[in-house]
């Protein structure tokens, strides 16, 4: 005789159902936002944060342009990490832009 199988746990069905609705990279890229610090160190991640990803290509918010390049000067560093960690996200790339100035600020 058979055992009839439950619909399963938790753990298994919300992912399950997040990629049928294709919605995993966007809960791993929210993952990327949450883990930002652990990538790029606490300081750096004080002065940029990750905004979204487009085709492999990570679009990242920079306070200012010393800061900007330091995450150029270690933007291979970070991509291999990145990838390490969320390998379905595959970033190829980093795109900078300037923090945008908010009102009030």
């Amino acid at each position: 005789m058979r055992e009839k199988k439950g619909p399963g746990s938790v753990g298994d069905i919300i992912p399950a159902a997040l990629r049928l609705l294709g919605l995993e990279d966007r809960m791993n890229e929210g993952r990327l936002v949450k883990d930002w610090s652990l990538i790029v160190g606490d300081l750096l991640a004080s002065k940029s944060g990750p905004l979204e990803i487009r085709d492999g290509l990570l679009i990242v918010e920079v306070r200012d342009n010393s800061w900007m390049q330091e995450i150029r000067f270690h933007q291979k560093r970070i991509i291999e990490k990145i990838n390490d960690r969320f390998p379905d996200l595959g970033v190829t790339a980093i795109r900078l832009r300037m923090e945008r100035v908010r009102d009030g600020e």
